[in-house]
């Protein structure tokens, strides 16, 4: 009998096992799938983000409202032909927090004002015609920019760059600009345009036109500003896609607005991808993301 009880009991054994085998499983997976669930949710809520903004708003005491529509940024007839493919330039990108370049000493010493002579009339400082251009003991600038970037199928790249300066006197660490996030000194936009090459290399450059919306910046002037070329690269990393650059302003005719101003010279910015949705309402306030350093994967090919 014992025999006997032992024989019957081995498969109702097993059959608890299997039981209890089937449970672990169903468990197991029902747990990774609420992740995978979840990211496919955001991946459908990502769809739903407009592909191409056509309308941005921006907030400025004069006008009281202002609107950048896709047709300034983009010619109209090349408007078929932007990319929205995952593999694009196409959409939002965030810059971290960066400072200007502080000024070489040479920069401070040559050119003299004398050498200003022939400029455009009120260009050339007009006091101690025989001491230095620039003042090096201006303040030095913490930079950010947000730009919406439309890539055609042709490699060519327009872009509508949001910039915002805080000066370093007030805010003297990385740490303590990202831990108070204040209103900028000043703010603008730009429209931007260049290519994108084979080997991921950009080169861009910015229009004549630079609009200031608030604060005081030397060089924005609807007329005629700054242009700022930036040449960079977009690589893989462990933040996703970058685009990392060096900004160069054009400094002859940085001396026409600012002959005293050398701070406009080269520094660079890393750009990452928006993470979540952007429309052209809330373009205007994206800045610096949480700075994580960025390690790069490979080079795109």
């Amino acid at each position: 009998m014992c025999s006997n009880g032992s024989s019957y009991g081995i498969p109702r054994v097993r059959a608890q096992r299997s039981w209890l085998v089937w449970g672990l499983t169903v468990l197991a997976v029902a747990t990774f799938a609420l992740p995978a669930q979840a990211d496919r949710r955001d991946f459908g809520h990502r769809n739903d983000c407009p592909e191409v903004i056509e309308e941005f708003s921006f907030v400025s005491p004069v006008p009281s409202n202002r609107t950048v529509l896709l047709d300034e940024i983009v010619p109209l007839q090349l408007q078929g032909m932007i990319r929205t493919d995952r593999e694009s330039l196409t959409g939002v990108w965030v810059s971290d927090i960066s400072l200007f370049t502080t000024p070489t000493l040479a920069a401070c010493q040559i050119p003299k004002i004398e050498d200003c002579e022939g400029g455009l009339e009120g260009a050339c400082p007009t006091d101690q015609a025989n001491g230095p251009v620039f003042d090096c003991s201006d303040s030095v600038y913490w930079a950010s920019n947000t730009m919406a970037i439309y890539e055609l199928t042709t490699g060519a790249i327009y872009g509508l760059d949001a910039w915002r300066i805080w000066n370093q006197a007030t805010f003297p660490t990385e740490e303590s600009i990202l831990d108070a996030r204040p209103p900028s000194s000043a703010n603008g936009y730009v429209f931007m345009n260049g290519a994108r090459n084979k080997d991921d290399s950009i080169l861009m450059i910015s229009s004549i036109g630079e609009v200031l919306l608030s604060g005081d910046s030397t060089g924005a002037h609807p007329e005629l500003a700054e242009r700022v070329v930036a040449a960079g690269r977009v690589y893989d990393s462990n933040v996703g896609r970058v685009i990392i650059t060096n900004m160069l302003t054009d400094t002859a005719l940085s001396l026409i607005y600012a002959p005293t101003s050398p701070r406009e010279g080269v520094w660079m910015i890393n750009f990452r991808k928006a993470r979540s949705c952007v429309d052209g309402t809330n373009f205007k306030d994206l800045i610096f993301p949480p700075k994580r350093k960025i390690k790069i994967k490979q080079h795109r090919r």
